[in-house]
């Protein structure tokens, strides 16, 4: 969910070798200029569906893996990269997936991707759209996106820095910042349009009329704070530089997120996986200890090994449940997207 393509001193990827997370270094500022220019750094990663879809039936055992989305999909902060660009990792869940589902693996998620990649190739890299590995001898598809299209790497460099610096200045109270969040959201929901930005249900149907029996699961994004704020870092009440105010509302429009991803995947008969509940007190400054990279980490902001087995487990907890998804599941993800706002 982080773009790191257009950062050439970004420390995930100064090196592509894995070591142990306790011999991290840390590179600790002091003062508060110093992590207001850290925060700059931090984050760059109309079809409307049958209203009774059918649920999909299991995929060929055999059948290619297809796994897409950006970088909390691509694996950033779980090196070793398979290269500088996308920042495919060796720790990245699909990976994991593919072995336990014995298929074989096409990786196309892509650090900073937008929903728009899926339908146009990154030519500078070398990248087709995404949608365009999805064909005839898929059985499974895995995405996470649209952290990037509601705008988060922004979102997050201004809780961090600039005059939310001071103690009484939030994000979350400044509508320049949370109205273009909205309309993103919006926009990911099918409700309204953007440009630069396709909604889940049209992600979902083109997956559909190229791998129509495929079996697709949409992943969803962990809370990077607790959903009630923690405290840790250089500055007292704060997460990494984050008030607690700002840390609720960031958790709550990933949730969004999360919610408009479920329903749509549910409305085409697809699976959701859901990290959230295996992530909790894992969040950064959580209780349990972090499974994220904090703000001067290399990896900053995105899941370490640890949270990539978990969201693995999530993706391959959804294809064993499958159809126990459907029924009562769809008419209460629908009601929490109408309760978002």
């Amino acid at each position: 969910m982080l773009n790191h393509s257009h950062i050439s001193t970004a420390p995930s990827s100064a090196s592509s070798s894995a070591t142990p997370r306790d011999t991290r270094s840390r590179r600790r500022h002091t003062h508060l200029g110093a992590l207001a220019c850290a925060a700059a750094l931090v984050w760059t990663s109309a079809v409307s569906p049958s209203g009774n879809a059918t649920p999909q039936e299991p995929s060929p055992p055999s059948s290619t893996y297809v796994a897409l989305g950006d970088s909390y999909a691509s694996g950033v902060g779980a090196p070793p990269y398979d290269d500088d660009g996308c920042k495919r990792a060796a720790g990245a869940y699909a990976h994991q997936v593919a072995g336990q589902t014995g298929k074989s693996l096409d990786f196309g998620a892509c650090a900073g991707a937008r929903t728009k990649d899926f339908y146009q190739a990154n030519t500078a890299w070398g990248e087709p759209a995404q949608l365009d590995r999805v064909g005839s001898s898929t059985g499974l598809v895995t995405f996470s996106i649209g952290g990037n299209d509601a705008g988060f790497r922004k979102t997050l460099t201004d809780c961090i820095g600039g005059a939310r610096i001071f103690p009484f200045v939030t994000c979350s109270g400044d509508k320049k910042i949370t109205d273009p969040v909205d309309a993103a959201l919006d926009a990911l929901r099918g409700k309204s349009t953007q440009e630069g930005i396709h909604s889940y249900d049209a992600i979902m149907a083109g997956i559909r009329s190229r791998a129509p029996k495929a079996a697709v699961v949409a992943v969803g994004y962990p809370h990077m704070f607790p959903v009630k704020g923690g405290e840790g870092g250089l500055i007292p009440g704060r997460c990494e530089g984050v008030k607690k105010v700002d840390q609720r509302w960031i958790a709550a429009k990933t949730d969004e997120v999360n919610a408009a991803l479920k329903a749509s995947a549910l409305r085409h008969g697809y699976l959701f996986a859901d990290p959230t509940g295996a992530f909790n007190g894992h969040e950064l400054c959580g209780a349990k200890g972090s499974w994220f990279y904090g703000l001067f980490e290399d990896g900053r902001f995105h899941p370490i090994a640890d949270g990539h087995t978990a969201t693995a487990d999530a993706v391959m907890n959804a294809l064993k449940d499958g159809g126990g998804q459907q029924g009562a599941a769809l008419p209460a993800a629908e009601e929490q997207v109408r309760n978002a706002r």
